[in-house]
């Protein structure tokens, strides 16, 4: 590349030729005015006016034959292009489409797809178009300037497959049926309807444009380090411009109270090593959400919130039950459209978070200091009091369609992208409209198309459902070829099965409803159950083998001998004690207390020590199993991968422990108990 050098700065050349600007259309009919009236010479004229020669020669040999009094200069600057302008104008809304559906066009394919239409319609082109299959650069400039109303070049948002699939007619649709029922139990004004929803914030910031030296290829803006720390807030507002305190998620094990200098008003916070939020905090955050809002079993209150585990508990559903909140859920994956958090609120609150970050990392008396999740609430509580204003709260109500309420907020368009996705249900003898079998399609060659399609506007395979998605954007050319014939828009091909793997899906409803509650608890009954039996064939065949001798008659008899030793003095003695014979009711077992598990497989069996954490049901117990320890010979300790609980029937617990007590105060043996039982005849796991 060759460049133009000075003193002090090198520019290099251009590499497209600028195009020299037309002539004034006055100018021209001055200068044939003056060549005709005034006997100017041509030479002399052109230089006058500033126009070409050999033009102004061309306009008055024009004007001459036309036999017209005055010389009305019109010119035509379209004589050289390839397409006319309806058929531009199926090109623009073939790109606008392809765009909103997620499936937008490169400036690369654009001219891949603009060669192979013309070629199509056998339209005269350059022929500098063959040889690379593709359209020039000036037709592609040109294109742009005629069309800049319509058209730009944007950078797109990357968008995931899952979300393009769920905002559909059905989803939304299911979405406001289950909002109406909830509203139709009562009288909700705006401070009565709620949307809840965490976000996460960082202790490293994304640095703001700055000017900097021109030609400086790579310029750094100072963060607070690589990579940050999260911290999630949980955020809840109204739709009359409220909100409630927010309650921040700090990645520590415990919670301390200076974690929440400068926090917003009212704000309170919890602990989770993660980071993340989980049931227990948003129990809490419900609790918290209560006192603020007060609701009762006569004045209800709704709660729009999304699908996550966290959310979906059982003890969080029946707080809200009992306390008057009625608990809506949107469907998975829609809540970038119908969440008014996600629509005006959170958006602008990470632009102000990200400023004050940037504000102050280049304050005086922060200059060489890392943020830490201990300045994160005083920075989220300068953008919290910026964004979380009456206006963009009630203006996220709005765009969504939930207050005041319309059904209607979103058109076709706004669906386009699931129309990619919208397949054929294995299930239904109506399959749905198709345009392209291809879910990955390249861009047609010109050599393997059929040179006389027939049909048009869409493709000769497309049904009128098919045509009536677009028939408010595509004109009906029937003279033309159209780009949705020469390049499809994709379309995925139809299921194969209709089961769902998994987790079961989610979807929008109204979980304090009884019906939905009791399909909710059945839900993680079998899950717990699921995965129990998982993790058991798991530890049975990896971590925990159950080495089982052969045994006598006598199996079924175990022998308890108490240990003697200062600690437990007055213990009772046990011995011989018939497993047969002891009956236990739940109310004999309580949370905390040690019990020995029989554990029955199809080919083997033992016995664990377990201790109980909770309660489902009057028969079923939620447990921990303690693994044997190498440090004591009646030594159990809990293990990383036993932290899972477990949930065991009543009829699988043989008998209740004697509390134990810690084997010592060290950090190593802290979490080692020493039962006052000696477990020597029993093949215990």
């Amino acid at each position: 590349m060759f460049c133009f050098r000075n003193s002090s700065v090198i520019m290099p050349r251009s590499k497209e030729k600028k195009r020299r600007p037309g002539p004034l259309k006055v100018n021209v009919e001055n200068a044939v005015r003056e060549v005709i009236n005034s006997n100017l010479s041509i030479r002399a004229a052109a230089s006058q006016f500033g126009i070409a020669k050999s033009a102004l020669a061309r306009h008055i040999e024009i004007f001459k034959k036309s036999g017209q009094n005055d010389f009305v200069y019109n010119p035509n600057y379209k004589v050289k292009q390839v397409f006319n302008e309806a058929e531009e104008m199926e090109l623009v809304n073939y790109l606008k489409t392809a765009a909103r559906m997620h499936y937008g066009l490169s400036l690369a394919n654009v001219k891949k797809l603009a060669y192979e239409y013309a070629m199509q319609n056998n339209k005269k082109y350059p022929t500098q178009w063959d040889e690379k299959k593709e359209a020039g650069d000036n037709w592609l400039r040109g294109f742009r300037s005629r069309h800049s109303a319509f058209l730009s070049l944007r950078k797109p948002e990357g968008t995931s497959l899952a979300r393009a699939t769920a905002f559909n007619k059905e989803t939304v649709a299911a979405f406001f049926q289950s909002y109406k029922n909830a509203l139709a139990r009562g009288n909700f004004e705006p401070s009565k309807i709620f949307n809840v929803d965490e976000t996460g914030i960082t202790t490293v910031q994304k640095p703001p444009k700055i000017l900097a030296p021109k030609g400086q290829k790579q310029i750094g803006g100072m963060t607070s380090g690589e990579r940050g720390v999260l911290v999630t807030m949980i955020c809840c507002i109204n739709a009359a411009g409220n909100t409630v305190p927010p309650l921040f998620v700090f990645p520590r094990v415990n919670f301390k109270s200076h974690m929440l200098k400068g926090a917003p008003p009212g704000a309170i916070g919890a602990a989770n090593q993660s980071g993340w939020s989980n049931e227990e905090i948003f129990f809490k955050f419900l609790e918290h959400f209560i006192s603020h809002v007060k609701p009762t079993l006569e004045d209800k209150v709704i709660l729009l919130l999304d699908n996550h585990e966290s959310h979906v508990s059982i003890p969080t559903i029946n707080l809200a039950k009992r306390s008057g909140v009625i608990l809506v859920t949107f469907h998975p994956h829609t809540s970038h459209r119908l969440q008014p958090l996600d629509l005006s609120v959170f958006g602008p609150f990470k632009t102000y978070y990200n400023n004050a970050m940037t504000n102050w990392m280049s304050s005086p008396g922060n200059a060489g200091k890392p943020v830490t999740i201990y300045d994160v609430a005083e920075l989220a509580n300068t953008a919290y009091l910026k964004a979380f204003c009456p206006n963009n709260i009630i203006k996220g109500f709005q765009v969504s369609g939930i207050y005041p309420l319309n059904t209607d907020i979103f058109t076709e368009q706004d669906f386009l992208p699931s129309y990619v996705t919208n397949r054929e249900d294995p299930q239904s003898h109506n399959p749905p409209p198709t345009l392209s079998s291809d879910p990955n399609p390249s861009f047609c060659d010109a050599s393997e198309m059929d040179p006389k399609p027939s049909g048009s506007g869409l493709n000769s395979s497309s049904t009128p459902e098919a045509k009536s998605v677009f028939q408010e954007i595509i004109p009906v050319m029937s003279n033309i070829i159209s780009p949705y014939e020469v390049c499809p828009i994709p379309k995925a091909p139809p299921r194969k099965g209709n089961a769902s793997r998994g987790r079961k899906k989610g979807r929008a409803r109204v979980l304090t409803d009884t019906p939905e509650l009791n399909e909710i608890k059945e839900d993680k009954t079998k899950a717990m159950e699921k995965k129990r039996k998982k993790e058991l064939q798991r530890t049975k065949t990896v971590k925990r083998k159950l080495n089982i001798e052969e045994t006598s008659s006598e199996e079924d008899q175990i022998d308890f001998e108490i240990r003697r030793d200062s600690s437990h003095s007055d213990d009772a003695s046990l011995s011989e004690v018939d497993i047969d014979s002891i009956q236990f009711t739940p109310d004999d077992l309580q949370e905390g207390n040690f019990i020995l598990v029989h554990l029955k497989g199809k080919k083997q069996s033992g016995y664990f020590v377990a201790t109980i954490s909770g309660k489902v049901d009057e028969t079923e117990f939620q447990v921990k199993y303690l693994k044997k320890a190498y440090s004591s010979t009646y030594g159990y300790t809990f293990t990383v991968e036993d932290e899972v609980e477990y949930t065991t029937n009543i009829s699988d617990i043989v008998q209740k422990l004697p509390q134990p007590r810690k084997a010592g105060s060290s950090s190593r043996l802290s979490n080692t108990f020493i039962f006052p039982v000696s477990f020597a005849k029993i093949n215990l796991g």
